[in-house]
């Protein structure tokens, strides 16, 4: 439980000894936490201490850190390590300072391929667009051509190099996407293979990554070996283990799929071709989490992702539902991690909350680092607004376009909670990384991309209190 911050009246002046504005308290039952939502290191005192630590700071004898009492001093020199005491607000002035001009500059390293805006289901809950007729309606019948797929990669090679990344260590990614992907397979092999036959010759793509995105209906057996040959990983979306929890994934005639989806899951696994589930949390998943290890069990799923749904106009989510997907998350990753797999999610955060390093972006498009390539050629930064092309700024003919130079690559770059007022008091602020600026501008009319995804507001504070109490259950028991 994060407990109220209490309030001191200083007496001393400017140099009298306070709690940093970016320290938060945690109630652990004999214990407490004090972490310093930007140093990012828990400093845990068992409750006498913290009691003898709030009343020398409201004495009139803390004009330093060397008047503590002996009896706390040790504690004392550990909050002071850590930020988490200091003087003045300048102090924190200068640490948030610090960590704003650690933000990255945009620096393209992630390629989304969309073979085609066209899918075979219409999902109700779709963030693109599937679900709504009008938006439906703007994507393009035309899948990707040879031509442009060929154009494409030469375009997200020349992104790369402008961006100045160290070719020995970087890893690119190519993520093949829709729509569904799948309608346009030949040309999704045919990116593939270029990218093979490019690793000697490019050093920039000598460690690139190819993964698909597929709802996995048109995954044949052929297919996924052939998947599986290129390098190209596959990872099947789904929203859970029963009939019920995949209610809203259906195809364009309304008809549920769910069934064909584990016949597919049951094919890779029989061939022996490993694939990761993107999973979407409906309302119905979220309800048990025995479900989702029966897909690991049963299908010998190796690795996860939890997509919390996006709410717009068309389908709207009571608040609620944050908190219990949140919830789903975090005893899902502990069930999960029993058996050697770890939620993708909530590995973000713990590595940033282990390694105490502020997390800038939980998202490329939002780092500066990701570039969507549409079916006919146009650059946009985020495929979340393939349906009316919004931030799609230049095409793949465009010799001369740098996108990490580019203004409205520079402004998503900058979205970072790190920026964000609001976010100042926020107890997650440097594991956060941010929601998705596509949902924020959906979630109240008039709103921006400049706007919370308050989604993830729930999501990063419940995710930093579990890292918290997890962390101080692990030296407890050790």
């Amino acid at each position: 439980m994060l407990l109220q911050m209490p309030k001191y009246k200083y007496n001393g002046g400017d140099r009298m000894v306070r709690l940093s504005r970016y320290t938060h308290v945690y109630d652990l039952g004999e214990d407490v936490a004090l972490y310093h939502s930007l140093r990012m290191k828990p400093v845990y005192l068992n409750k006498k201490a913290y009691e003898d630590l709030q009343e020398w700071l409201a004495s009139p004898f803390c004009n330093d850190y060397e008047d503590a009492p002996k009896n706390i001093i040790n504690e004392v020199n550990e909050l002071v390590k850590f930020k988490i005491l200091n003087h003045s607000e300048e102090d924190d002035d200068k640490v948030l300072k610090f960590v704003r001009s650690r933000i990255p500059e945009p620096a393209i390293n992630v390629c989304y391929i969309i073979t085609s805006e066209q899918c075979n289901l219409a999902c109700k809950y779709c963030f693109l667009g599937n679900n709504d007729t009008c938006k439906r309606s703007n994507f393009s019948l035309e899948n990707m051509s040879i031509e442009t797929a060929d154009k494409a990669v030469d375009f997200f090679i020349n992104q790369i190099k402008l961006s100045g990344m160290d070719f020995e260590e970087n890893k690119p990614v190519i993520i093949f996407y829709g729509g569904e992907p799948l309608v346009n397979y030949d040309v999704l092999v045919y990116v593939a293979e270029k990218i093979n036959r490019l690793r000697d010759i490019e050093k920039c793509v000598k460690n690139l990554e190819m993964s698909v995105v597929s709802n996995g209906l048109l995954l044949s057996e052929e297919r996924a070996l052939e998947l599986k040959k290129l390098g190209v990983s596959i990872a099947i979306s789904v929203d859970g283990f029963t009939e019920e929890a995949n209610a809203m994934r259906v195809d364009l005639a309304g008809n549920r799929v769910y069934n064909k989806i584990l016949k597919t899951l049951d094919m890779c696994n029989r061939i022996g071709v490993d694939v990761s589930l993107s999973v979407t949390l409906s309302e119905e998943t979220i309800k048990d989490t025995k479900d989702i290890l029966k897909l690991v069990d049963n299908y010998g799923i190796k690795s996860f992702g939890f997509n919390i749904m996006m709410s717009d106009e068309n389908f709207v989510l009571p608040q609620e539902y944050n908190e219990k997907a949140a919830q789903f998350i975090i005893d899902e990753f502990i069930e999960l991690r029993k058996r050697g797999i770890y939620e993708d999610r909530i590995m973000r955060k713990l590595k940033s909350f282990s390694k105490s390093q502020v997390y800038f972006s939980d998202c490329a498009a939002t780092s500066g680092g990701q570039i969507v390539i549409a079916p006919n050629g146009q650059i946009g930064i985020c495929h979340g607004c393939l349906h009316n092309k919004q931030y799609f700024v230049s095409n793949i003919d465009d010799k001369d376009f740098n996108a990490s130079k580019h203004k409205d690559f520079i402004e998503w770059s900058q979205l970072t909670p790190i920026n964000k007022d609001e976010c100042q008091e926020c107890p997650a602020l440097g594991i956060c990384g941010g929601g998705c600026p596509i949902n924020a501008m959906h979630i109240k009319k008039g709103n921006t991309i400049h706007d919370l995804d308050e989604r993830f507001c729930t999501h990063s504070k419940m995710t930093l209190e579990f890292l918290i109490k997890d962390l101080y259950r692990i030296i407890k028991e050790g």
